[in-house]
């Protein structure tokens, strides 16, 4: 009997070339039209804007035309991106880079460190202090009149004083420190645009805020009824993230089916997470139009509802935070005052203007300003329209740099390209990165996780 010994190539040709042929096929795209096909049918078909009373809420929503501005503001805009490369022993090196892009400049600071502990909230804050020290130096350097912000002032603030006074995961707690450097770059960035005179402008493009909506909402069962969950949803934000009164609008939701269909049909859309300022607007803000301002500070719910609505009594909660980092640091102390720092910080963070722009039949534009003299956290929680801000200029000045959908704003466009992350990119920093380590003796597999 003859034993035959094929070469690889031989065997593979012979038991295995259909498989090897359709690797680089697409074996899934047949699936994916039937089933996203079927899905986004039935979210289509099933959406039941009939049952909110979104017309109802016209009159509620105060709104001012889009009037074209020659104030010729020097302007530039600041944007970032951050990348994660994961090391073979599931550390991490975070990579966070900023741009500051004007008419005759571009600035850039560049972050990185290696994570021990993985944490979600670690390449977000190296981001926030990326973005505040290009920003620093944009206006100290340039002399910019209006400094455009990617993103939300409300939510960076609101979301950096969570992560130091709410958190009890390890991960977030053994970064207390570096949170408070976030917070405390961030208002150093507030607190050099108000020393010099210039305009802080944050915008954002995809948002998913519920503020304006729930403030109407409440507005108008408030007339129809007085009970305290309505008050309260006039002054905090997001009350249905408190398990009490969720359970009380519900009964009352209950009721009121029986008895107020109007104000049933009103709290069905309250209850709707699905239905955001964006959507809600899209039907009741014409194109060339904004909303009137709102004034928004220290109305954060569970931050109120706990009784930590004041600097003070966020400085106690952030020094029980930072204990636990210590210990699990297995450090005495911090080389720095970093309690101060967060005291200072709290200080300087101001209420906000808060309202959105619609330049097209493309969804608003949320746009924030620092309310200059009114302080975030001074225990006195406010949402309400404030119609006295004067925001004319920055409207105009934001009509005239918008483009279209994608290129909604000329500098924030410019510094996202110079700024945000390619993959190819990426992976080039991780092969650098990879050479670093040989260079040092400490060489690891190096792997590329993820990067935005």
């Amino acid at each position: 009997m003859k034993v035959l010994v094929y070469p690889l190539v031989v065997c593979l040709s012979r038991t295995y070339i259909s498989t090897v042929d359709k690797i680089g096929v697409d074996h899934f795209f047949d699936m994916f039209v039937s089933s996203a096909g079927r899905k986004l049918r039935e979210y289509l078909s099933n959406r039941p804007h009939h049952e909110y009373p979104l017309e109802e809420l016209e009159d509620r929503v105060l709104r001012r035309r889009v009037e074209p501005m020659g104030a010729g503001l020097r302007a530039a805009g600041v944007d970032g991106g951050i990348g994660v490369v994961r090391l073979s022993n599931g550390h991490h090196v975070v990579l966070a880079r900023a741009a500051a892009v004007g008419p005759d400049f571009i600035e850039r600071e560049f972050v990185a460190d290696v994570a021990t502990v993985d944490s979600s909230s670690l390449p977000w804050a190296y981001l926030v202090i990326a973005e505040s020290l290009v920003g620093i130096r944009a206006l100290e350097k340039h002399g910019v009149d209006v400094l455009l912000m990617d993103g939300s002032l409300y939510a960076k603030a609101v979301r950096l004083v969570h992560n130091l006074i709410l958190t009890r995961e390890f991960q977030n707690l053994f970064y207390v420190p570096e949170l408070a450097t976030a917070l405390y770059s961030f208002a150093n960035l507030l607190k050099t645009a108000q020393g010099r005179g210039a305009r802080l402008v944050f915008v954002s493009k995809d948002h998913s805020f519920k503020l304006l909506k729930e403030h109407v909402v409440f507005e108008k069962l408030a007339e129809r009824h007085r009970d305290h969950v309505f008050q309260k949803g006039l002054l905090w934000y997001s009350v249905l993230w408190i398990r009490r009164f969720r359970k009380e609008l519900i009964e009352l939701y209950k009721t009121a089916r029986r008895q107020d269909y109007g104000a049933a049909r009103l709290m069905a859309l309250l209850v709707t997470q699905s239905v955001t300022d964006s959507e809600l607007l899209t039907g009741l803000l014409p194109p060339r139009h904004y909303t009137v301002p709102m004034l928004v500070g220290g109305c954060d719910a569970y931050m109120n509802y706990k009784g930590i609505n004041t600097v003070d009594r966020l400085v106690k909660a952030a020094e029980e935070r930072l204990e636990d980092s210590l210990i699990f640091r297995l450090k005495d102390s911090f080389g720095s005052d970093v309690v101060g720092r967060i005291r200072e910080a709290l200080e300087a963070v101001p209420k906000v203007y808060f309202f959105y722009v619609r330049l097209s039949d493309d969804a608003p534009l949320l746009v924030e300003l620092p309310a200059e003299g009114a302080k975030m956290f001074d225990g006195s929680p406010v949402k309400a329209f404030y119609p006295a801000a004067q925001v004319d200029d920055v409207v105009g000045m934001l009509a005239e740099q918008y483009r279209d959908p994608i290129h909604y704003n000329t500098w924030l466009w410019y510094a996202h390209a110079v700024a945000s992350f390619k993959a190819g990119q990426l992976a080039e920093y991780a092969v650098y990165l990879k050479k670093m380590a040989e260079e040092v003796g400490v060489a690891r597999r190096v792997k590329m996780a993820w990067g935005l």
